[in-house]
């Protein structure tokens, strides 16, 4: 089980709000739709001395990473009150782990509607 210490999740949290507080004027009243991806940088056991992808490297990053149910909490949990006004309107959420050459996270928020018509 994935159990970040309070510190660091402190941070992220702080750094979510921080972000979308430039993002949302208000919360969305209606319902929700959220996109989440968290990008690793593969660790250097992963490559060869001449950067390359060594056989049997995963293929997206593992658990030691957090789980995605997680990773989405500590994001959902800085964005009520500022993107929604609670987390009962998120009505789809979609999560992924990949790896990146900078760690970051992503996190895009759509009213449902909008979200609906897009062309997919």
């Amino acid at each position: 089980m994935y159990l970040p210490s309070s510190a660091p999740i402190r941070a992220f949290k702080a750094a979510v709000i921080a972000a979308a507080g430039k993002r949302f004027s208000k919360p969305i009243t209606g319902p929700v739709v959220v996109e989440i991806t968290a990008y690793f940088v593969r660790p250097a056991s992963h490559l060869t001395g001449r950067g390359e992808l060594r056989r049997g490297a995963p293929t997206f990053p593992g658990r030691n990473l957090g789980d995605v149910d997680n990773l989405a909490k500590g994001a959902m949990d800085a964005l009520t009150g500022i993107a929604w006004d609670d987390d009962s309107q998120v009505v789809d959420l979609r999560v992924a782990k990949q790896w990146a050459n900078v760690e970051r996270m992503t996190i895009a928020v759509s009213p449902w509607e909008e979200w609906h018509g897009r062309s997919r």
